[in-house]
């Protein structure tokens, strides 16, 4: 049972570094000037450049259990703050990751297997 616990949080505590390592490099990305899709321009001048917005990357992260991070640091590096699909998602978003973390933390290894192949394992 403590496996599954250390197991938990050390999946949180990833998610939410990688959330603030993409936030982070994305701000970054976003000052410097660069766009995800330079490399096909930079081979080819004919291409031109698109301003592609990864927002799929930040919305994937929160759902998966780093919305509280990606929402944090959107405030902390002054990121896409006025973008209002992110701003209204990243707190449902952490709503429904505290509501997940609590119920497998409450209900430990049960969660995932059936409680009659739980007794039988008593």
């Amino acid at each position: 049972m403590v496996i599954f616990y250390v197991l938990l949080v050390a999946y949180i505590l990833a998610v939410n570094f990688y959330a603030f390592l993409l936030v982070k490099t994305l701000r970054n990305e976003e000052e410097s000037g660069k766009t995800p899709n330079d490399d096909s321009s930079a081979t080819n001048p004919n291409v031109p450049k698109t301003t592609e917005r990864p927002n799929g990357k930040l919305f994937l992260t929160g759902f998966l259990g780093g919305a509280i991070t990606v929402y944090a640091c959107m405030f902390l590096f002054k990121y896409k703050r006025t973008d209002l699909l992110l701003m209204l998602v990243m707190p449902l978003f952490a709503v429904l990751n505290v509501y997940v973390w609590i119920m497998l933390f409450r209900s430990g290894f049960s969660f995932f297997v059936l409680r009659g192949a739980t007794s039988m394992l008593l």
